[in-house]
């Protein structure tokens, strides 16, 4: 498995072949790079991980680039000898520059290569890696519609079993905010005045606050000064307990976060992050505010008045609540991991 950057490619990749080792008890290892997350958050769930030196290419200024253009051959060279040695026989990569060196070395050792995209609208690395992969595995119909090759799968995106919220339509209500493992400078200054309005209005409810890679005190501060009972993390690994009894999520539409949002069935008002290559939060988050209900406000059109109405009136209909959290739940794929397994296995049957 290869993957990387942000929590989502990470994540996706270790679910996969978590997924891999129950259903046929094969042995696997993750690659990443010695400078994305992937450094710390894979060998923390435990799985073997092996590093090279492949370098970011997107937001990075033009000397970054040249970097990461000039250090590709050497993170090929540093893949491919891990895949022989290992005497692997498939790379998966789910995204992210990463990806793209061990899925080059799979490629020029004859090994399948599949990828996995997760996102609306495809990233960069794996618009390069679809022309040299097997299979190409997505999200949905609306990503599968971004690739030429009649070897796409929609297979959903995998996320953590994530039950469905629980959350009953009455106070005190239990509000989350998600700005993914980067986080969301945007969401971490603007939601706690949205919530003090919500408080002055007379709504009883708690927060629970991910404030991703941002400093988590300073946000906390600002929810103690406001007198709003809040708890906020940076950084969480068990999601089943931020998502269990969520009334509604505020939330950056991450494909992964959105991924779980739906399993867990949680209405949800979506605002991208800003400079995201590809527009890919833009992308998901109108994707789900077509399909599943979710309400998307970009940050320019971020009114703290008229959506602290929006969710007192949402939350006096109990019946609208629930309707949006069950058209959520319609685009949940619970077994994306096992179906992404089933479908490179067919890759060695036909071989066969």
């Amino acid at each position: 498995m290869t993957g990387g950057g942000t929590a989502g490619h990470i994540l996706a990749a270790l679910e996969i072949l978590s997924a891999y080792r129950k259903q046929f008890g094969c042995e696997g290892l993750f690659i990443g790079s010695e400078v994305g997350f992937e450094s710390r958050l894979a060998p923390d769930s435990g799985e073997r991980t092996e590093l090279i030196p492949a370098l970011p290419w997107a937001r990075q200024s033009l000397r970054g680039r040249l970097r990461a253009f000039a250090g590709t051959a050497r993170a090929v060279f540093a893949a491919r000898r891990i895949l022989r040695r290992e005497r692997t026989e498939a790379v998966i990569g789910t995204g992210g520059y990463a990806s793209v060196a061990p899925c080059l070395a799979g490629r020029l050792l004859g090994l399948r290569v599949v990828i996995h995209e997760a996102n609306a609208v495809p990233g960069l690395a794996n618009r390069l890696l679809a022309r040299i992969a097997d299979l190409v595995c997505v999200d949905s119909a609306e990503t599968a519609r971004h690739f030429a090759s009649k070897r796409v799968r929609v297979t959903g995106t995998p996320c953590y079993s994530v039950p469905p919220s629980g959350a009953l339509p009455a106070p005190p209500h239990r509000f989350i905010v998600l700005g993914g493992s980067e986080g969301s400078p945007w969401l971490n200054r603007r939601v706690p005045a949205l919530f003090a309005e919500l408080r002055r209005r007379s709504i009883d409810f708690t927060v629970h606050h991910l404030t991703g890679m941002e400093n988590p005190d300073a946000t906390q501060e600002v929810y103690d000064n406001a007198g709003i009972p809040a708890r906020v993390e940076g950084w969480v690994t068990d999601m089943s307990s931020v998502y269990a009894g969520a009334t509604l999520a505020i939330a950056c539409p991450g494909a992964r976060t959105l991924a779980e949002l739906s399993n867990a069935g949680i209405p949800s008002l979506l605002t991208p992050l800003p400079g995201i290559a590809h527009g890919h939060h833009s992308a998901n988050g109108r994707l789900y505010s077509g399909q599943a209900g979710a309400r998307f406000v970009a940050e320019a059109e971020w009114n703290t008045a008229e959506l602290a109405e929006w969710i007192e009136s949402l939350l006096a209909t109990p019946d609208v609540l629930r309707a949006m959290g069950e058209k959520m739940r319609l685009l949940a794929r619970p077994d994306a991991a096992e179906a992404i397994v089933q479908e490179v296995e067919k890759l060695f049957d036909q071989a066969a």
